[in-house]
């Protein structure tokens, strides 16, 4: 195994877990956007919707119609069960489907939702132009996504970003990207700032990233599946990565917000 690949990102390690992790701001920052949007009984896609968890949300607090995608079947399984779980089944539906080709027609949705994943994806330019693609006219696109607050290299941004597993861009360039997808009428919120990050884990009290999963969670879950996959190594590469990243955080050079466009009529 070459060095590079022992290198667990934070995303990664997110995903082996199988843990229920949220996003920056949790269920607050997706009740936000409920409100944002006024998503009672709307048409919404949920693009990069993992485990189910928010689209479950929007379809019980706002009577939303959910489709949700994801591109890795275990995720579109886990939000079947959730919506079962949950009783709303009926009023979602989900599928495996790559967020850079979704597989509906243009103006199909009321909103196109992702939440911290277009960095995530090879290409977040034309992840954007897909989403507003099938985005009705007046419809509305909404993503939150980590953002450059500070100047820094761009050696120094390549390096956070793989140790994240997620490209942040500035917001300026967040806005850009959202014009250049057909998107106006911008609208901005900031969601940065510690107490936002550590409500990641709503069930548990955090004062750095090391502390997202307890000392059990991380004897019995985690560190087995990183030395599974990445070997030894990659524990230490985590760690190490949790590290450096935390301050990004604390220092005001990496933050968070929330992004909504208008698609034009």
């Amino acid at each position: 195994m070459d060095k590079e690949a022992q290198k667990p990102t934070m995303e990664d390690i997110l995903e082996l877990s199988g843990m229920e992790i949220l996003h920056p701001g949790g269920f607050e920052l997706s009740k936000r956007i409920g409100e944002v949007v006024n998503l009672k009984d709307k048409n919404v896609l949920d693009v990069s919707c993992g485990r189910g968890e928010f689209a479950c949300y929007y379809a019980k607090n706002f009577g939303a119609k959910i489709t949700g995608i994801d591109i890795n079947p275990e995720m579109i399984k886990s939000s079947i069960n959730r919506a079962k779980r949950e009783g709303v089944e009926a009023s979602t539906e989900f599928k495996v489907a790559d967020a850079l080709a979704l597989p509906f027609e243009d103006n199909s949705f009321d909103v196109v939702i992702n939440e911290c994943a277009v960095g995530l994806t090879p290409d977040p330019q034309k992840c954007l132009d897909e989403m507003a693609r099938v985005t009705k006219s007046g419809g509305y696109v909404v993503i939150h996504e980590s953002t450059w607050l500070k100047e820094i290299s761009e050696e120094e941004k390549r390096d956070i970003a793989r140790g994240l597993g997620t490209v942040p861009y500035t917001l300026s360039e967040w806005k850009e990207m959202m014009k250049k997808a057909g998107l106006k009428n911008l609208w901005t919120e900031d969601w940065s700032g510690m107490e936002n990050l550590f409500k990641v884990r709503p069930d548990r009290k955090m004062k750095n990233l090391n502390d997202m999963f307890s000392l059990l969670e991380k004897m019995t879950v985690i560190f087995p599946k990183i030395i599974s996959k990445y070997g030894i190594k990659g524990i230490f590469y985590a760690y190490e990565s949790a590290r450096k990243i935390n301050p990004l955080y604390s220092n005001g050079i990496l933050g968070y917000f929330l992004i909504r466009g208008e698609k034009s009529l």
